[in-house]
């Protein structure tokens, strides 16, 4: 059996003991910190993606709001023109057969 595995055999060889007499104080900062950029480097990248999704989403919706807004305009428009009193009343005549009465056949009832 070679010394280090005596050590860990006999517990004096703990992972603090190893850690510390492996890396020194500084060297495991500067892992720490080359750990943090890294994350926050990805973090960046996420962010920016997320957001140009979004970006692309909301640009998408706005084009969709005009197609919309136009299609209710040319509703409007439609309805209004099937509404018009001129159109009712030929509709009436032509194919109901009706007509406007004359003013001796109009008869005010009041209650």
């Amino acid at each position: 059996m070679n010394a280090a595995a005596r050590l860990v055999h006999q517990n004096i060889l703990t992972r603090q003991f190893v850690i510390a007499h492996f890396f020194s104080r500084a060297q495991l900062m500067m892992a720490g910190l080359a750990f943090a950029v890294l994350l926050s480097a990805l973090s960046t990248i996420y962010v920016t993606h997320v957001a140009r999704i979004l970006h692309a989403n909301y640009q998408h919706n706005l084009v969709e709001q005009d197609r919309l807004h136009v299609e209710r305009g040319q509703l409007l428009l439609e309805r209004s023109t099937w509404m018009i009193q001129s159109r009712i009343q030929q509709i009436a005549e032509n194919k109901l057969g009706m007509m406007v009465p004359d003013h001796k056949s109009v008869v005010i009832i009041h209650e």
